[in-house]
């Protein structure tokens, strides 16, 4: 299972890398620096074992015309 989760605010995008850190073993793809402070959404992949930052326009119109976007607090009531 793959989930876009999306946060703007840096305080809260921080809580959730390091809630994912600290809970799952993912391998993360980009630095914690660049996955904080960027704008795009997070990427939680179970399937591939992966935490990344999706920044491709196309991938993430598709996601939100699908409403595949979810919030911090979706993620964590659906991926216990």
């Amino acid at each position: 299972m793959q989930y876009i989760v999306n946060e703007s605010n840096i305080e809260k995008r921080e809580y959730f890398y390091n809630y994912i850190v600290n809970n799952y073993k993912l391998k993360i793809i980009d630095s914690k620096k660049y996955m904080i402070n960027n704008k795009y959404p997070f990427v939680v992949d179970f399937n591939e074992k992966n935490f990344w930052i999706c920044s491709s326009i196309t991938c993430l119109a598709c996601a939100s015309r699908n409403n595949q976007i979810i919030s911090v607090e979706e993620f964590k009531k659906i991926a216990k």
